[in-house]
């Protein structure tokens, strides 16, 4: 029997990551002197003269504007392309470049349903291209589990953002786009006036000389973030009427779904070299795979919170998770608000972070701490039956300091769907956005859910599921029908589950389904589970 890898906390992995050999900070300009080196400074953080960093020379000046104030003045290679550095991880680089780790059959498993511009060939040029001009590479970091760490945190945290790569525009301005003459024009429209059953909205945001103006700071401008304004329809009547250009609007867009103006611009200075590029074209981020691929990349290496020396990409390298979470979307989800949107979204990206953790195939899911609740929405959501695709990580093991550990059974090896689409798809997401403004609590319902499942599997589904047809969406449905009244039971305190008879093949199904790794482990007595 293999023993089970122990887990290393990750205070421990950030203790490692931050007294191990470091490299000289990049971005400092302490000693930056001969071989080439020159201190400058980035006029996108603050407004600066290349002289005014000499100062930073001195450690002593460290105290002093410029050199008090975060990347302000950095160190340039002249030998080297001028491309302002990272924060560095302090690993060594990795001789298997990332798309030899994540391979073109992991991304089709993950996103059988994958459109434009999310193409696997674009991925992996971005990602070189932007490696080739930075010491610090993405997913080519430290150990080959490492790469694989890094990659399914980020796949999960895209997966999700971008509904498994389909989604290339918000939804709220997705929804209704049109092309008429040389310009494509969409119609923005507010959550409450929103059909997500069938993707449209009536009442545009623009119509009647409305003005729209979500994701614009007008305080912030070049160099610091793209011009924005209030925007209105392109026409107050005809074909264009409720319509507005999407090129004047920084709405959410690509893999990670970027969004406002400085953020458009500070991705456009790394990407296409040039502020302007993404600001007069948002449009790219959804329609070129440099640019959908290239902005989530560069806020996953670049992106860092206020104050703080870390980005998602070295929060993966050092067992993070939840690390990452925060800092792409931490004040809504890190924790959510009870049932809000957001309580529930969480539930999808910890689903996809699970699939895409088994298909890539890591030892162990990295830590959920750095993210507050981020560790019980993930037990709650297997106990509850919501998160089937993360049941081999938990069900047959235990979460040990927040460290999820994969640890198949020495007796009855795990076997994992081979459809996620029956259970993480977008229209699952929309189901539950639908629902948001009328969540009703776990609580309320888990005494008659216990009593109800069985007949309603007779009843009202007997059809379909008594028995399932092999290998259609019935026969995955049901799995995700079962965990529902072994956790309902262990909270409500019943003495056993419910007789399985009366739906031919549900008594095996229970049996196969703890067997596989799938549902929780339980004893399967003629018919009567206890």
């Amino acid at each position: 029997m293999p023993r089970r890898p122990t887990p290393i906390p990750s205070l421990l992995l950030l203790l490692l990551h931050s007294t191990s050999a470091q490299p000289p900070d990049p971005l400092s300009c302490v000693n930056c002197v001969g071989n080439g080196k020159k201190c400058i400074g980035d006029p996108s953080v603050q407004a600066i003269n290349d002289e005014d960093c000499v100062l930073c020379l001195k450690s002593s000046s460290k105290w002093t504007w410029p050199c008090n104030v975060e990347g302000l003045c950095w160190c340039w290679d002249t030998s080297k392309p001028k491309f302002k550095p990272t924060v560095p991880s302090g690993l060594e680089v990795s001789t298997k470049k990332p798309c030899e780790v994540f391979t073109k059959k992991m991304f089709d498993e993950i996103a059988p349903n994958a459109v434009e511009p999310y193409t696997y060939e674009g991925l992996c040029d971005t990602i070189d291209m932007l490696n080739e001009r930075y010491d610090e590479k993405l997913f080519q970091m430290g150990s080959v589990d490492q790469q694989k760490n890094e990659w399914a945190a980020f796949v999960g945290h895209t997966t999700h953002e971008s509904a498994q790569y389909t989604a290339a525009r918000e939804a709220l301005f997705a929804h209704g786009r049109w092309s008429w003459g040389s310009g494509t024009y969409c119609k923005p429209c507010a959550n409450e006036n929103f059909d997500w059953a069938d993707r449209y909205c009536e009442v545009s945001l623009v119509s009647n000389g409305q003005m729209y103006e979500e994701y614009c700071d007008k305080t912030v401008t070049p160099p610091f973030g793209c011009v924005c304004g209030p925007t209105t329809e392109v026409e107050s009547n005809g074909n264009l009427a409720g319509l507005m250009n999407p090129n004047f609007v920084y709405f959410g867009r690509g893999a990670l779904q970027l969004s406002w103006n400085a953020n458009y611009l500070k991705a456009s200075q790394v990407l296409a070299e040039s502020a302007d590029t993404l600001c007069s074209q948002p449009e790219l981020v959804a329609t070129d795979p440099t640019y959908a691929w290239g902005t989530a990349l560069w806020f996953w290496n670049f992106n860092r919170p206020p104050g703080d020396e870390t980005t998602c990409h070295i929060q993966s390298l050092t067992g993070s998770f939840g690390g990452s979470l925060n800092i792409i979307n931490g004040g809504l989800e890190c924790p959510a608000h009870p049932n809000s949107y957001h309580a529930d979204a969480i539930v999808t990206r910890l689903r996809y972070y699970c699939i895409a953790a088994t298909v890539i195939g890591v030892k162990r899911l990295l830590s959920f701490d750095g993210c507050d609740g981020l560790a019980q929405k993930f037990e709650d959501c297997n106990l509850s039956g919501m998160c089937p695709e993360c049941n081999e990580w938990m069900m047959l093991a235990e979460v040990d300091s927040d460290m999820p550990t994969k640890m198949p059974s020495p007796l009855l090896p795990t076997q994992r769907p081979t459809i996620w689409r029956s259970w993480a798809n977008e229209d699952w997401m929309s189901e539950i956005k639908r629902r948001d403004s009328s969540a009703v609590g776990l609580s309320n319902f888990l005494g008659l859910l216990t009593c109800l499942v069985t007949s309603y599997v007779l009843l009202g589904n007997g059809g379909l599921e008594c028995p399932a047809h092999p290998n259609n969406y019935h026969a995955d449905a049901i799995v995700t029908r079962l965990p529902f009244p072994w956790f309902t039971a262990t909270v409500t305190g019943v003495k056993g589950l419910l007789s399985f008879d009366r739906c031919d093949g549900l008594a095996q199904k229970f049996e196969d389904c703890n067997l596989s790794g799938i549902c929780a482990l339980a004893e399967v007595d003629s018919d009567m589970p206890t």
